[in-house]
C-alpha cells in the first residue's frame, strides 16, 4: 500500500484535509512513549486497535503514580532527556500545574466537537475517561440489610451497628494521596458542611489505603467489610470474576459519586508530536473510547453507550442510574491548589487521621 493510500485510509472522513500531513510526519516518529497510571492490561485493547490503524507506530507505556508522571516529565525535560510524548492520568492538581507552566501542546483535536464542554478544560487538555469512585463490600460479612444505598445511609448504618463496622472500613486518604485528596475535596464541596459530621462518624472506623488494589483485596479477604470511594475499575474487575462475585458487591454512591477526570494531553517537549496527535485523536474517537471501555476505563464520549460496549461502564450510563445531580465531576477547580493545606487539616481533624 502506498503512503498516500495509507494516509487516506487512516484519516477519518470528517477530519480536516491536511490531517494526512500529520499521518505522513508520524512515519518518521515510529516510537511513542506514554506516561499514565493505567496498567498494561488496561492499555491493551486501545493499543491493539491503534496498531491496526497505524502499524508503523510502536507505543511504550509507563505505568506510574498519577502525579509522578508530571514530576518525571519536568525532571527529564529540564535536562533535555527523552520524556513522555503523551500523558494520560488522573491528577487534576498536577494538570493545573502543567497548564500554569504552559507545558501542554495546544493541539486542537478534530474529535473535540463530539465532547461536552466541561470535558475540555484548557487548550490541548482533553478528558479521555472518568474514574468513578464507588462502594465495595463483603457480602459474606455484611448482611444485605446493611448494604449502603447512599453515603448518608452508610453513616446511619455505621452509627446503628458499631460492632460490625468497627475499624472495618477503608477508603483513600486525603492527606497521603493526591487521588484521595481530589475525591474528598470535591465530595465535601458537593455536600457542604454536613460532610464533616459524616467523616467524624466514619473516620474512627476507617483504615486508609493508598490505592484501590489493596482495598479490593482486603474487602475480599474480610479484613475490611466495606470500602467507600474505591476505584471502580478495580471494583468492577472483582465483581466480574465469578469466584469473587460470590463474595463482593459494589454500587455507585447515589447521593454523590466522585468522577475523577482522566486527563489526556501532549507535553510541549514531546519528541514525537505527530504520532502523539494520532494516539490522542484515536483515544477520543468512538473506536478508541470503545477500546478504553474494554480496558475497564469509563468513556466520556456521549455517543458511546453502555449498550454499545457490551454493558461496560460509561459516563452516560452512570448519569442515568444515579441522576446528573449526583455525579460529582472531579475537575480542575483551582481551589484544589489554594485550599489544599486548610482542607487537609480539617479533613484530618474530622477523621482523626
Amino acid at each position: 500500500m502506498s503512503a498516500t493510500r495509507a494516509s487516506a485510509q487512516n484519516a477519518a472522513a470528517n477530519y480536516p484535509p491536511d490531517y494526512a500531513k500529520i499521518i505522513e510526519a508520524s512515519r518518521g516518529e515510529p516510537d511513542l512513549i506514554a506516561y499514565s497510571n493505567m496498567s498494561p492490561g488496561q492499555w491493551r485493547p486501545t493499543l491493539e486497535a491503534f496498531k491496526a490503524a497505524y502499524p508503523w507506530i510502536s507505543v511504550q507505556t509507563l505505568d506510574i503514580n498519577a502525579n509522578e508522571a508530571m514530576e518525571r516529565y519536568f525532571a527529564e525535560s529540564a535536562t533535555g532527556s527523552r520524556t513522555a510524548d503523551l500523558i494520560v492520568t488522573v491528577a487534576p492538581d498536577a494538570w493545573i500545574d502543567m497548564i500554569d507552566r504552559k507545558q501542554i501542546l495546544a493541539y486542537a483535536s478534530p474529535e473535540a466537537s463530539a465532547y461536552p464542554v466541561w470535558s475540555l478544560p484548557s487548550p490541548g487538555l482533553y478528558t479521555a475517561a472518568l474514574d468513578p469512585l464507588v462502594f465495595l463490600w463483603n457480602k459474606a460479612l455484611l448482611p444485605e440489610k446493611l448494604w449502603p444505598t447512599s453515603f448518608a445511609d452508610l453513616v446511619e448504618k455505621v452509627k446503628a451497628n458499631p460492632g460490625i463496622f468497627r475499624r472495618k472500613l477503608t477508603s483513600y486518604s486525603a492527606n497521603l494521596t493526591s487521588y484521595g485528596y481530589n475525591a474528598h475535596y470535591f465530595f465535601a464541596k458537593h455536600h457542604g458542611d454536613k460532610v464533616w459530621d459524616w467523616y467524624r462518624t466514619l473516620g474512627p472506623e476507617t483504615r486508609f489505603e493508598r490505592s484501590a488494589g489493596p482495598m479490593v483485596e482486603k474487602v475480599t479477604t474480610g479484613e475490611y467489610v466495606l470500602a467507600y470511594f474505591c476505584g471502580s475499575s478495580a471494583a468492577r474487575t472483582a465483581v466480574r470474576d465469578p469466584a469473587r462475585a460470590r463474595i463482593v458487591g459494589m454500587s455507585y454512591i447515589s447521593d454523590g459519586t466522585p468522577m475523577v477526570f482522566r486527563g489526556l494531553g501532549i507535553p510541549i517537549k514531546s519528541a514525537r508530536p505527530n504520532s502523539a496527535k494520532l494516539l490522542l485523536d484515536f483515544m477520543l474517537s468512538e473506536t478508541g473510547q470503545r477500546a478504553l471501555a474494554a480496558g475497564s476505563r469509563t468513556p466520556v464520549r456521549p455517543s458511546v453507550t453502555s449498550e454499545s460496549v457490551g454493558g461496560a461502564e460509561t459516563f452516560s450510563q452512570i448519569e442515568r442510574e444515579i441522576g446528573s445531580g449526583n455525579t460529582i465531576l472531579v475537575n480542575y477547580d483551582r481551589g484544589l491548589v489554594s485550599d489544599h493545606e486548610s482542607f487537609v487539616r480539617k479533613w484530618r481533624e474530622a477523621n482523626r487521621a
